[in-house]
């Protein structure tokens, strides 16, 4: 234990760009983002040793201050790009509101069919012929309320 402890003494900042190796290596090998910041705060303070040497107290905040700023940052990011993804995730039919599709059959005594992507939807509106574009107004249950798109 003792010669371990001489070799780490030994080799001065460059442990922690090891031990930000070793961070990074285990990010890969493991499931979830999270070692990956500890990694960069290692190979960070490594860098600030370098610049300035420290002692072993000051080089342990300086880690402890960049792992914390660095997983805050990560984390805020992160429930940011989240928070806008799950408004885009199972929306569902509601996520056509206001997109313009085309009758694939007329609307007839106030329902028809549109086309969307690979498929048809039932929809429910004012008769109109095949092939008109209208514009989703809303929702019943799996029907789209549509109107004629002026133009």
């Amino acid at each position: 234990m003792i010669v371990f402890l001489a070799i780490l003494r030994d080799l001065g900042p460059y442990v922690w760009f090891i031990v930000g190796a070793l961070f990074l290596i285990a990010e890969v090998m493991l499931p979830g983002v999270n070692l990956i910041w500890f990694g960069v705060a290692a190979s960070a303070t490594g860098l600030v040793d370098l610049a300035v040497p420290l002692g072993w107290e000051l080089q342990m905040v300086c880690f402890l201050a960049i792992s914390a700023i660095s997983v805050v940052a990560a984390r805020m990011i992160t429930m940011r790009s989240i928070s806008t993804g799950t408004e885009e995730v199972n929306r569902g039919p509601s996520s056509m509101i206001g997109r313009e599709l085309a009758l694939a059959d007329p609307i007839v005594n106030g329902t028809g069919r549109a086309l969307f992507a690979d498929s048809t939807w039932r929809v429910a509106g004012a008769d109109q012929p095949a092939g008109t574009r209208v514009r989703v107004v809303g929702i019943d249950a799996s029907t789209l309320v549509v109107e004629p798109v002026e133009r």
